[in-house]
């Protein structure tokens, strides 16, 4: 039976939520994870990249919702948040990238008013204060919908569910790098 809904929420999280759901039908989307990590700004946005990160999200939110029994309500709250929060990363990233952008064309300018770059400077500093907040934000989001019996577990099992990305990160880069 604990396999059957493992199985179950795996085969949810890396399907479309549309396809799935019937107009009566709960929703049942678990699709979007904590990335409770540190996150590089300037993170490619490739379909490998987007891909690599879908599978994380998966991992996390099947350790999670086993590890605290979560009902499959809960889980969906959860996903919410997680997918918001995946978004809202997205375009943070993408508006680092364009201060990058600007910074570059700035900089190999003559004449450049110091000001200017000043400015960007301070937006670039500003979008990597919020990206590097929102693994933060969203655990925070989480908790609030958690038991504090299932709060403590999930604090517990952070460092864990960190340890475990971070291995799985490093695997990826020594895989690139020999390849």
């Amino acid at each position: 039976m604990k396999w059957n809904r493992i199985i179950a929420i795996a085969i949810l999280l890396v399907s479309d939520p549309l396809t799935i759901r019937g107009a009566d039908a709960p929703r049942r989307s678990h699709a979007r994870l904590l990335e409770w990590g540190p996150r590089a700004a300037s993170a490619q946005q490739t379909p490998e990249a987007d891909a690599g990160r879908s599978r994380m999200r998966t991992f996390l939110v099947l350790r999670i919702s086993e590890a605290l029994e979560l009902p499959d309500e809960k889980a969906l709250q959860i996903s919410k948040i997680l997918r918001d929060t995946d978004d809202k990363r997205r375009d943070l990233v993408a508006q680092r990238r364009d201060v990058e952008r600007n910074l570059r064309t700035d900089l190999q300018q003559k004449g450049t008013d110091p000001n200017a770059i000043a400015k960007l400077v301070a937006q670039a500093n500003d979008l990597d204060s919020q990206i590097a907040m929102l693994p933060e934000s969203s655990f925070r989001q989480v908790q609030e919908l958690l038991t504090p019996e299932q709060q403590a577990r999930l604090v517990l099992l952070r460092p864990e569910l960190q340890a475990q990305i971070r291995r799985n990160v490093e695997r990826r880069l020594r895989e690139r790098g020999g390849a």
